[in-house]
């Protein structure tokens, strides 16, 4: 019996110690006091001080929509600290609601920040646990602010609408597109410097537009100059990261002009114009040693198809396919020595990784020499050998 007595009190003991300690309601919040953060901006004051803007997504149901139209409720929160830290935290002050941050889209940076160096926001980012690595990385010329505040006329946020400019690069090969982690990995890493997509917001008659074919050049943690969308491809040619997308290059003058690549609305005549579809690429980078002069070989293969031919000419025959594969040739050889005579000569940032080949292939030399990387890497003899094959008109492989 008073084993039996005994019993009954321990159970009792602990089932009172488990309501004591089961979790209540009293830090609960309700639904609209919750903001979900989908895009983040940092710059830079006028004072020196963290400038945090916060692209929110308030998930009520009794949320008013914007005059726009039937958007989702989106509204920015700003504020500004000593730190990251203690910005970020000034805006739950300012707010009263707790944001969240696991369901980030993109990360903005500022002009006049990344000029003066990412540290301090890399450092914040990579020890916040709600900060998912994955997100993508942006820079823009001017405010992060401007693109953060920025309307999207599709139906969704702005954070959305860049988030779906990069996911979608593989169709383009226009955008560079990179992730907190990536940017991470790059600055660790000796002999490549970083490069950030750029995003640029304007409206036009009304009509808001996002815009990403750009990029931002690091080196080290502070932006040292911008590649144009020509330079930004030439860059993706060599990392590897043009499967797709469209060369626009003129047929007329071809000896003449060297049959260079150019826009296609920088050019009224379209008679003299030729569109070739890329359906694959494939870089290799090859650094070469004598004795103790280092030299590189980029080895470049392109596949296209011609998507389309402005002018009346029959398109047919080995001989027009010949002329064809050499005009892709030099229009591809343009874009990547443009980009390598900046990175060399203008912004001595080692975006393509010359470095980090050597490092690999000739670690010895690599350990004598690395310290003077920054007086080798622009004086370096580069070769560039671009091979094309288009496929006959019409067929796609």
């Amino acid at each position: 019996m008073k084993m039996k007595v005994r019993k009954n009190w321990l159970v009792l003991i602990v089932f009172s110690l488990i309501i004591i300690f089961l979790p209540g309601c009293w830090s609960h919040r309700e639904l609209h006091e919750i903001g979900i953060a989908s895009g983040i901006g940092f710059d830079l004051n006028e004072e020196g001080k963290i400038a945090l803007s916060v692209q929110i997504i308030t998930p009520s149901p009794f949320s008013k929509q914007t005059e726009r139209g039937d958007r989702k409720p989106v509204r920015v929160l700003t504020s500004e600290g000593e730190t990251v830290f203690d910005a970020i935290r000034n805006i739950m002050a300012k707010s009263g609601d707790r944001v969240f941050y696991p369901h980030l889209q993109i990360i903005v940076l500022g002009e006049d920040l990344a000029k003066a160096g990412l540290k301090p926001v890399l450092d914040f980012l990579e020890r916040d646990p709600e900060i998912r690595v994955l997100t993508w990385l942006t820079i823009t010329e001017g405010k992060a602010e401007d693109i953060i505040r920025g309307r999207s006329r599709e139906d969704d946020t702005p954070a959305t609408h860049i988030n779906r400019l990069i996911e979608d690069y593989r169709a383009t090969s226009r955008v560079t597109p990179t992730s907190l982690l990536n940017y991470i990995d790059m600055s660790l890493k000796e002999g490549i410097e970083p490069i950030v997509g750029k995003v640029s917001y304007f409206e036009e008659k009304g009509e808001p537009t996002f815009f990403m074919e750009e990029a931002g050049v690091f080196k080290g943690d502070r932006l040292v100059g911008w590649l144009d969308a020509h330079e930004n491809r030439g860059y993706l040619w060599v990392a590897n990261k043009v499967q797709s997308g469209i060369v626009v290059a003129q047929l007329k003058n071809q000896d003449q002009e060297k049959k260079k690549n150019i826009s296609s609305n920088s050019s009224n005549d379209f008679e003299d114009l030729i569109s070739f579809e890329i359906l694959r690429s494939k870089s290799k980078i090859k650094p070469q040693l004598n004795g103790d002069e280092l030299s590189f070989l980029i080895q470049l293969d392109v596949v296209a198809n011609i998507g389309e031919r402005m002018d009346n000419e029959s398109a047919a025959g080995k001989e027009f396919i010949k002329e064809m594969e050499e005009l892709l040739r030099l229009s591809v050889e343009k874009e990547v020595l443009d980009t390598l005579k900046k990175a060399q000569k203008e912004f001595n940032s080692d975006i393509f990784g010359l470095g980090l080949t050597a490092q690999r292939k000739y670690p010895e030399y690599w350990q004598e020499h690395k310290e003077e990387w920054d007086e080798i890497f622009p004086e370096l003899e580069v070769e560039l050998k671009v091979k094309t094959k288009i496929n006959a008109p019409g067929m796609i492989l």
